[in-house]
């Protein structure tokens, strides 16, 4: 095991009815406060007067500031940044997925920053101190409400990048899984890809010979989402399933998993940022069908991880490990089968991508290769993957 430095400040209040303690945990913030959210389900689901309601007892005054979209769009960020340092805004309260709570983060940043935001996401500057920030999640998938990272896309150069802080954690998270009965079954399962791949990148890239702490996590943590899933598609209002994948969700990708895990990367998110970047599908669909294109590829290199997977996680027995290829392709093709049963797709025609732009998308894959400090694909090595895709 490698060493690390793990960093949680992040106060969670979960369970139903928890948001109305927001306000509580508001007063000692300030008088101002930006409310960041997306389109209309924030006030379809009761959260928006409620939020308003109970930052109002503490007299807290609100600035909103909605329209966020799926994939962020740094333009919609400097927005932000503008609205809080005119308004004298005091703190963010990012109510909504991942995406919101992502582009608060790079709001608070970009309050304080002396240079353009996307120099910030390129990591041609540091963060040195943010607002702070409170989450509501509605929609469980990226972790962003306890960690210190944050995705935007620059449309105008067609770059999903990301940024990470300590500064940007957020100071308390709300969750209260019954706010996510609404959510369609098709982005729950999303969603719970997202989950699933943030675990799996580590435990399908590591390099260490031992790790059963690590290991042992991400397989309970997987079979759980797993199970819960697959009572939610049943019944979209399984408060314990919701709630199994609302806590998941906040789990998987706050640094637990990969906490001194040699060698541990996320490749298949360096090949999914510039399709979403790019074609604007959704995150966790372009999971669905980047990662197992690039088990294919990866076979022969990590059989012995994607054996593991199969055994513990897909529960396959009496794999055949005599020929590591085929058992390989036994769990690829398991694995496969699992993704089409929750209704996330298989291949790039499936999210709308028929003639992807396989120049463009190795050029960012590249980029983020050194942003990430992934190494070792060639650009027929990106091309062979992508094409894996259609």
């Amino acid at each position: 095991m490698t060493d690390f430095e793990f960093y949680t400040p992040t106060k969670v209040i979960f369970g139903q009815g928890a948001v109305s303690g927001i306000g509580k945990e508001a007063a000692p913030l300030g008088k101002t406060a930006l409310l960041l959210y997306g389109r209309d389900s924030l006030k379809k689901n009761g959260l928006y007067d409620l939020i308003h309601r109970e930052l109002g007892k503490q007299g807290i005054r609100i600035v909103e500031h909605p329209g966020v979209q799926p994939n962020p769009v740094l333009p919609h960020a400097e927005e932000g940044v503008r609205i809080c340092r005119s308004e004298g805004v005091d703190f963010i309260v990012a109510a909504g997925g991942g995406s919101v709570i992502d582009e608060a983060k790079g709001i608070a940043a970009g309050f304080y920053a002396d240079k353009d935001l996307w120099e910030y996401y390129s990591k041609r500057a540091v963060v040195d101190k943010a607002l702070p920030i409170i989450a509501v999640q509605t929609q469980p998938a990226t972790s962003s409400e306890t960690n210190a990272a944050s995705v935007l896309t620059n449309p105008e150069r067609g770059e999903k990048f990301g940024l990470r802080s300590p500064y940007m954690i957020p100071k308390a998270a709300f969750l209260d899984p019954s706010v996510t009965f609404t959510i369609p079954v098709q982005y729950t399962a999303y969603a719970c890809f997202d989950i699933l791949c943030h675990m799996l990148e580590g435990y399908f890239t590591t390099t260490a010979e031992f790790s059963p702490i690590q290991d042992g996590f991400v397989e309970g943590l997987s079979k759980g989402v797993m199970e819960s899933l697959a009572r939610v598609l049943k019944n979209p209002e399984d408060y314990d399933s919701r709630a199994s994948i609302m806590w998941a969700g906040a789990l998987a990708w706050n640094g637990l998993a990969n906490a001194g895990l040699e060698g541990a990367h996320i490749p298949s998110h360096m090949f999914e940022h510039p399709l979403s970047g790019l074609y604007d599908i959704p995150h966790g669909a372009g999971l669905a069908v980047v990662m197992p294109a690039w088990l294919k590829f990866m076979k022969d290199r990590i059989s012995r991880r994607i054996i593991l997977f199969g055994k513990k996680i897909l529960g396959i027995e009496n794999l055949d490990e005599s020929d590591p290829s085929a058992a390989c392709d036994t769990v690829i093709g398991a694995f496969e089968e699992f993704i089409r049963s929750i209704g996330c797709p298989l291949s790039l025609s499936e999210t709308g991508i028929d003639s992807p732009d396989i120049q463009e998308l190795t050029k960012q894959v590249n980029a983020l290769s050194v942003l990430w400090n992934i190494q070792g694909y060639s650009d027929k090595d990106i091309a062979e993957i992508y094409e894996l895709c259609l």
